[in-house]
């Protein structure tokens, strides 16, 4: 007798690709099978994620009959009390390594759990992401640990919960949002692992023992064939699905959609319209800058944001799912130090037409442009002689200051001299959209807005 396991991973709130693998399920999937996906289904860019934390989101995947889950970092953002209610859709949530900030187990997430198929005992274990792909150690734990969560050591708890089963379970497959490096360096560290199923890099890779199947454009197929009374893997591939016409879903959907619109398109108050271009200074990236040095208190020397953090300017009506759809991408304040040399690459950077309007492409990142950069009312810039001022002070090539910008232009991202390690930012708690949010009826600051930083 054969047992089929499905898989997939990283689909980023891409319902048109569940759809395919929903609509695959109902019609392929026995009692024999199993169905597991290796993290990030969530997305926070996605009007129904942010309408109640993922919860409604979830009834799609029990629809879809998956069986278990592991934690990546997009379900971590949700928060630890958001990703506590999502264990009450059903689904079992998994996570080896993921604990609260007083090191216990998240309640209703499990380390692991045993499926019987077929007569035999499948230890399903989980990892959300704990080293970078350079094996940095708690790499993602600074912004993990706004939510109340963190992730420890994977390997050794692997081990741990794999002696903690022992004798209970004939196979054994851990489910990873780790990334294919890591995963790679885990499966040799524990030997007792059978089969992993990836996510995180988006990768589609498939050989012996292992299957990720890229964005959700994928769905993974491993038949496991019972041979001598042991489970032994006789398949591994990846099926591309057709579109789907699927009414079931489409119906579950559209009740969801309207349900989480509701909440989400209650009218919030304003002052006014922000206008906004990608390509030059605009009130809506002014305002935004002005709001993160209220934000520090002006303890900051200035305030940076690249422009493609907006999709579109700021316009009636103003409601949390408009401040989604205008700022999608999940990005934190963030305050480093950086020297004038420095800023003073990227500000020259920022004139330049081929680079600002190339992809944003970068993690946390979801618009579609870089844009130029914008900035706080106390710089002042000269495009043509490239005068810059702060505070009314030229800017000095060897001196530090403090910025205070987001966690997309601390990477690199875009513009490669503002680039800080971790270690040396302070990542503050909310998203982008959270403070325009948050000063929508700061008449002070979109007074400032309308003032020109760049002549």
């Amino acid at each position: 007798m054969n047992i089929v396991i499905y898989h997939s991973n990283d689909f980023h709130s891409d319902f048109n690709n569940l759809k395919k693998v929903n609509s695959y399920l109902r019609k392929n999937k026995t009692k024999n099978d199993l169905y597991f996906d290796s993290g990030d289904y969530t997305d926070l860019s996605s009007i129904i994620v942010e309408a109640d934390g993922g919860k409604s989101a979830m009834k799609l995947m029990v629809d879809s009959q998956l069986d278990a889950m592991a934690i990546g970092n997009n379900e971590i953002d949700l928060g630890c009390c958001a990703l506590e209610k999502l264990t009450e859709s059903g689904i079992p949530l998994i996570s080896t390594n993921l604990r609260n900030l007083n090191n216990a187990s998240v309640q209703g997430v499990l380390s692991s759990k045993i499926f019987i198929r077929a007569g035999k005992r499948l230890l399903v274990l989980g990892l959300s992401p704990y080293y970078s792909k350079d094996l940095l150690h708690e790499a993602y734990d600074l912004f993990f640990m706004m939510g109340g969560l963190r992730t420890h050591e994977p390997i050794e708890l692997l081990k741990e919960e794999i002696e903690k089963q022992k004798e209970k379970y004939d196979y054994c497959i851990l489910l990873s949002h780790s990334g294919l490096g890591i995963d790679q360096m885990i499966l040799e560290a524990v030997s007792e692992i059978d089969l992993c199923l990836g996510g995180h890099t988006h990768d589609i890779e498939t050989y012996r023992g292992y299957s990720q199947s890229g964005k959700g454009e994928k769905l993974g197929k491993i038949t496991l064939e019972v041979i001598e009374g042991q489970l032994v893997e006789v398949e591994n591939i990846q099926l591309d699905l057709k579109k789907s016409n699927d009414l079931q879903f489409d119906k579950l959907y559209s009740e969801i959609e309207k349900s989480t619109d509701r909440i989400l398109s209650k009218p919030l108050s304003y002052i006014r319209e922000l206008p906004f271009t990608a390509f030059k200074q605009s009130e809506l990236i002014n305002f935004i800058c002005d709001a993160l040095m209220k934000e520090s208190h002006y303890e900051c020397d200035l305030a940076i944001m690249h422009a493609g953090i907006a999709e579109k300017a700021l316009v009636h009506p103003i409601s949390r799912k408009s401040l989604i759809e205008t700022f999608p991408s999940k990005l934190n304040p963030t305050k480093y130090k950086i020297n004038g040399k420095e800023l003073r690459e990227a500000i020259h950077l920022s004139f330049d037409d081929e680079n600002i309007r190339r992809s944003g492409k970068g993690a946390g990142f979801r618009g579609s442009v870089l844009g130029t950069l914008g900035f706080s009312r106390n710089v002042k810039i000269i495009e043509e002689s490239r005068v810059i001022t702060i505070d009314g002070q030229l800017l000095e090539d060897d001196k530090s200051y403090l910025i205070i910008t987001d966690d997309y232009l601390q990477r690199g991202s875009g513009y490669p001299s503002l680039k800080v390690a971790d270690s040396e930012a302070i990542f503050e708690p909310g998203f982008i959209r959270d403070l325009v949010e948050k000063y929508l009826m700061d008449e002070e600051l979109f007074k400032f807005s309308k003032e020109i930083r760049i002549f």
